[in-house]
């Protein structure tokens, strides 16, 4: 690994944390309590309803499961939970919130993976709508010390890849990297192509497990400037969302150095020095009340556990 990494220029607009908090709450009060009321209502009556844009009438969704308005809760929710764990850090409770997130996130994604397996047989095509923002959330699971979430959900995704389920495989280049880092370190052929690379990111993917680890400190700086390019609109849009203001691309890349017995560096860059960039004590994501419900009525009423979606996913 090179002694000097290249010089990353930060974005000038990047928000302050106050900004960036005050934000996460305006955000809170337009989405979260409207969404919260979308599976408060399937987990209590198996029902999730919606106002058609062409009638007006409120209409039943005859298959929740399948459903892009359970799902889309399901995401806002996780988006939610991740708002309302920065809003408490540093305390622990803030890794129950970041966990909670990963939870609500893995579920939507896996509804969303179960509609792209079953579109072929009923249209003769692939539907080619999921997005690779999933991979933030991968850093997360990482980040909160979820490792058995981590593991079936990254080999699951790569699946996802290698069967072209992604519209915009192409676009967001540093959250590709998040999963090729994983595959890199597992030994696995990541099957995306064509996306946006970055110098800095390369460089440190090819030493990822390097033992000069301040040499490697000064790199993550630098992917940490790169990082706040990518939260805005003049580049590739990568964080412009919950991750914005979250080094989930370095916090993956030092939980597995953790794992592989390595020393994590100290990265001076103020991506770093938020009381949520670092990584939580291992142990499981444990869903609340509401998930729970979600889980046992996705069970009750079409048969589907987590478990069984991934034995039936990796298989279709």
């Amino acid at each position: 690994m090179h002694i000097d990494p290249p010089l990353v220029k930060t974005l000038d607009s990047w928000p302050s944390l106050k900004k960036h908090l005050r934000m996460n709450e305006e955000w809170l009060q337009s989405f979260e309590s409207s969404d919260l009321q979308t599976l408060g209502d399937y987990a209590s009556t198996g029902r999730v309803v919606h106002t058609s844009i062409l009638t007006g009438h409120e209409e039943v969704v005859s298959h929740p499961s399948r459903s892009a308005f359970l799902s889309g809760a399901l995401e806002t929710t996780s988006i939610a939970k991740v708002m309302h764990g920065c809003r408490l850090a540093p305390a622990d409770t803030a890794r129950d919130q970041f966990a909670l997130g990963v939870l609500y996130r893995e579920l939507s994604f896996l509804q969303t993976v179960l509609v792209e397996s079953e579109f072929p047989a009923r249209f003769g095509r692939k539907l080619c709508g999921m997005t690779v923002g999933f991979a933030g959330w991968l850093g997360l699971a990482a980040a909160v010390g979820d490792l058995v979430v981590l593991e079936r959900w990254a080999s699951l995704a790569v699946d996802v890849m290698r069967r072209g389920y992604l519209r915009d495989a192409d676009s967001r280049g540093l959250l590709q990297w998040i999963l090729r880092l994983w595959c890199d370190v597992r030994r696995i052929d990541y099957p995306g192509t064509n996306y946006p690379r970055y110098a800095v990111a390369e460089e440190i993917l090819q030493n990822w497990d390097t033992q000069d680890s301040e040499t490697l400190g000064k790199w993550l700086v630098q992917l940490c400037n790169q990082h706040t390019r990518l939260t805005g609109v003049q580049e590739f849009a990568d964080f412009s969302n919950s991750f914005s203001h979250f080094p989930v691309e370095v916090l993956m890349l030092f939980r597995l150095r953790e794992q592989a017995g390595l020393v994590n560096p100290q990265v001076n860059h103020p991506l770093m020095k938020f009381p949520w960039s670092r990584l939580w004590p291992i142990g499981p994501a444990v869903p609340d009340e509401l998930l729970s419900g979600l889980y046992h009525r996705l069970e009750s009423d079409e048969g589907l556990t987590v478990r069984g979606l991934y034995r039936q996913l990796s298989t279709s």
